[in-house]
């Protein structure tokens, strides 16, 4: 599937029963915006996130910077990132987060998850198709699939409900991650340690 047919698998504003409207951001625009943020060179300042806002038209919220509406016409507020404390007090972009479905009333979800479900495997296979096999996972009705790129930043996209969303994390972040996985690992490897048994020495 290309983003030029992505179309025609699912549309990207549908009219509910309730006369709602759910609209899916099209392939072609959201893997645009994606690329942009996964693939900018890092580490990112601030000052480079809020650059690339302006590069792909968006705005801010006027009392958070950080708070972004895209131009995917879904909603106000849409698109954030998130910042951390790097070397000699400056600050560095940890994570992008992006909506990809607008909000709907809860009792609509029904009708939209379908959508909802051919979007997702549609942003699925074009992504796939640009970073390779990704990494699936399932937690209850929550999907992800995960892209670990070349730079070590990695691309997530999730789907719940009628929401598709997607999770950019910086090389620094996931090195973080790792760490602290493996941190809890020796914890639990640790503590995995088999006591004597009743009667016998220990040792101490």
């Amino acid at each position: 599937m290309t983003a030029d047919t992505a179309g025609t698998v699912f549309p990207a504003e549908t009219v509910l029963s309730d006369g709602s409207v759910y609209r899916v951001v099209p392939v072609e625009a959201g893997v645009r915006a994606i690329r942009a943020w996964a693939e900018h060179p890092w580490p990112m300042s601030p000052a480079q996130a809020l650059a690339l806002r302006d590069r792909l038209g968006w705005t801010s919220s006027p009392t958070d910077e950080e708070m972004l509406t895209t131009d995917h016409d879904l909603e106000e507020k849409d698109a954030w990132f998130l910042t951390a404390e790097a070397d000699r007090g400056t600050r560095t972009v940890s994570s992008f987060n992006m909506s990809l479905t607008s909000r709907i009333p809860k009792d609509m979800m029904d009708e939209a998850v379908p959508i909802t479900g051919r979007a997702f495997d549609a942003y699925v296979e074009a992504l796939t198709a640009i970073y390779g096999q990704g990494k699936r996972s399932k937690r209850k009705q929550h999907t992800t699939v995960t892209w670990a790129l070349s730079s070590d930043a990695s691309v997530d996209i999730s789907t719940v409900g009628w929401l598709i969303s997607i999770d950019v994390d910086s090389p620094e972040l996931n090195e973080a991650a790792r760490g602290e996985a493996q941190y809890f690992a020796e914890i639990a490897d640790e503590n995995d340690v088999p006591y004597p048994p009743d009667g016998a020495d220990s040792g101490r």
